[in-house]
């Protein structure tokens, strides 16, 4: 025998950057789709970030940014590293 009942389940209508706070579903052909990027951390014991844990959704400008930032100071150390 089957039991039925309406049940109400949340659903993600939309995701916004958390660094520039647009929205990351972009419109195309008369289609939604999501354009996002995430950044996760989780610092465990003896990180001087102990428990802390961090979630970020970019939009592909703010990711890409992020990248390239990153990707920057990688080039720096190594730049001024005699040794690499």
């Amino acid at each position: 025998m089957k039991v039925y009942a309406e049940k109400l389940v949340e659903t993600v209508v939309d995701k916004i950057c958390d660094v520039c706070e647009e929205s990351v579903i972009i419109e195309l052909n008369s289609g939604k789709y999501e354009e996002s990027g995430e950044l996760r951390a989780t610092f465990g014991y003896g990180s001087q970030e102990d428990g802390n844990v961090y979630n970020l959704d970019l939009c592909e400008k703010c990711f890409k940014a992020a990248l390239y930032a990153l990707r920057e100071k990688c080039r720096e150390k190594f730049m001024l590293d005699d040794d690499k």
